[in-house]
């Protein structure tokens, strides 16, 4: 029962439209009611007095009323399509905005493909629920509570069979609740999953083709396909129980008050004028519980999309922001020490650093090798502040990093990544993400440094070229390139490189080389690297191997000294 009361929270910041909603879904169910009643006079006028007097007025009165029904029918949609785009949209951003506070520790352990599914599917499909179901709510129970109520007061027996067929409407699909609830997650589980499968397969299929997995990875999704189509199937038919009990209850109880009335006006407990009243009240009692389930039906996807969109939203934020005074100022090549650092992923199951003690001076540059999987790239993600180590702290300008506001702390260093993701836009676009107010003279001077204005302006339509998903235009090297020119253009005074040259050839090794000797200039640098040729020149070495720090020194010391480093050199030399 939380679970359906907790849909109400998702209409925050809409809650006056939905009313509004169901103020109209009111009018209509208003217009109804006095159509039943004139319906019900017209009746009296034939049975009593035997003449068709005064018919005439009452059928243009009725036609009048149609025609009402069918300016508020059309209003109530056009609202019913406003509510949905507005309320989408402070969802969306909602979901976003939490996403982008969670940062990249959540993702890690979510599969895109299901992410994409909550963001994208999951609130679309919110929207019969959220804009339809929730307002017909207020409106049946006001509804059909308002007439029943009127029924009871002209016929105490007859009002109470209408109350109990309404109760029984109300109770049977919260009896069915476990069972929706367990339909509900099976179905989205495997919308999420086919979705998910869908993603892969269209982002590998160039993988896909070179080692002729096509027919495969199709079989697997066709087999999702179909799970994904029983899945839908069970969740209908037992949807459809609600409908047709209470649809059933419905057309039980208008039978059951007509044979009731008749006896009762057979009798002489009830006067033939209230028999008709009541005989077309008892139909129009039940008309928004039909409506409410035709509703509850189209909600079918949303119901189930939501237990995925509460589960983001109450993942909490393990990194908290924090305020800093005088962060309006940029520091000026600052210290970084990682003092007793250890961290491990996935709750502390998964090991990456043990008490890590290490100094970057000011200006300094210091390179961190190591085998995979020693924990080389964790340091970078936890200066980056993705993660917060289980022990130890890291203190930057004197001040541990915890106490700069996230936004000033990254706005602090500059990133070039091994993996350089590229937007869909032009060149220009991708590398003013660094400085979005960039005047072009910069980011022309930034390419340059990079040493990637020659070949952006080889590009059909140079800086404003559209690259392509991931940048799926462009060369390992290029991509490279704009990445160091961001680092340039963002114009940090800490640089990291984080394996920056690992997956490019030797021409763009040399283009890269070149750019971040200037790059590292002036700059407290902390590089990461696989290709030990390119980090023979840093100030300072460090070696990681099980999660320890294993050696510091030169390249020349760590040669001489003739342990780890000196071993992952003559390894990569042949």
């Amino acid at each position: 029962m939380n679970y359906y009361f907790r849909m109400f929270s998702l209409l925050k910041g809409v809650y006056w439209h939905v009313a509004g909603k169901a103020g109209l879904g009111l009018l209509i169910i208003g217009a109804y009611v006095i159509q039943a009643l004139a319906l019900a006079q017209s009746l009296n006028i034939i049975f009593l007095t035997k003449s068709l007097q005064g018919l005439g007025g009452i059928l243009l009165f009725i036609g009048g009323l149609t025609l009402i029904r069918g300016i508020l029918h059309w209003l109530d949609e056009i609202y019913a399509k406003k509510i949905a785009l507005l309320l989408k949209s402070v969802l969306r951003q909602r979901l976003f905005q939490h996403i982008l506070h969670l940062g990249p520790a959540y993702q890690i352990s979510y599969r895109s493909g299901g992410l994409q599914s909550a963001l994208t599917d999951g609130v679309e499909s919110l929207e019969p629920l959220l804009t339809s179901y929730i307002p017909q709510l207020l409106v049946a129970f006001i509804g059909s509570g308002l007439i029943a109520a009127y029924i009871w007061l002209m016929d105490w027996m007859i009002g109470l069979l209408v109350l109990s067929g309404i109760m029984t409407a109300v109770l049977f699909p919260l009896v069915m609740g476990p069972v929706v609830r367990k339909v509900l997650l099976s179905y989205w589980g495997s919308h999420a999953r086919l979705n998910a499968q869908y993603i892969d397969a269209m982002q590998g299929l160039p993988t896909l083709k070179i080692f002729n997995a096509s027919l495969g990875k199709g079989e697997e999704l066709a087999g999702e396909a179909w799970k994904h189509y029983r899945h839908s199937m069970e969740g209908i038919s037992t949807m459809l129980l609600d409908s047709t009990v209470v649809k059933g209850v419905g057309t039980a109880c208008a039978i059951f008050a007509a044979g009731l009335g008749a006896w009762r006006v057979a009798t002489g407990v009830l006067p033939l004028t209230e028999l008709f009243i009541i005989l077309f009240l008892a139909v129009e009692c039940f008309r928004p519980m039909n409506d409410l389930v035709t509703y509850w039906h189209r909600s079918f996807l949303g119901l189930a999309a939501g237990r995925e969109i509460f589960a983001i939203l109450d993942t909490p934020v393990t990194i908290q922001d924090s305020s800093c005074s005088g962060e309006n100022k940029k520091l000026h090549c600052p210290s970084i020490e990682f003092k007793n650092i250890s961290f491990a992923y996935d709750n502390g199951k998964r090991p990456a650093l043990n008490n890590i003690n290490l100094m970057l001076n000011p200006g300094e540059t210091v390179a961190v090798v190591g085998k995979s999987g020693s924990g080389k790239s964790t340091l970078v993600n936890l200066l980056l502040r993705f993660f917060d180590p289980q022990q130890g702290k890291i203190v930057m300008d004197g001040r541990d990093i915890t106490e700069y506001s996230l936004s000033f702390l990254r706005s602090q260093i500059a990133v070039v990544f091994q993996d350089t993701y590229l937007f869909y836009g032009t060149v220009e676009e991708n590398l003013k993400i660094a400085k979005p107010d960039a005047t072009t003279a910069e980011v022309e001077q930034a390419a340059r440094l990079a040493q990637a204005h020659d070949f952006i302006m080889e590009l059909p339509d140079g800086y404003q070229t559209q690259i392509g998903e991931r940048g799926l235009r462009l060369s390992g090297g290029q991509k490279q390139r704009l990445s160091l020119a961001r680092a340039f253009l963002k114009d940090a005074t800490v640089l990291v490189l984080d394996e920056a040259t690992s997956n490019v050839d030797g021409v763009s090794e040399e283009f890269i080389q070149k750019a971040v000797e200037g790059l590292t200039r002036n700059r407290t640098t902390l590089i990461i690297a696989h290709r030990l040729s390119t980090i023979q020149a840093a100030d300072r070495i460090v070696v990681l191997d099980s999660c320890e720090l294993k050696e510091m020194g030169t390249h020349s010391e760590l040669l001489a000294a003739g342990s780890i480093y000196s071993q992952l050199v003559k390894a990569q030399q042949g």
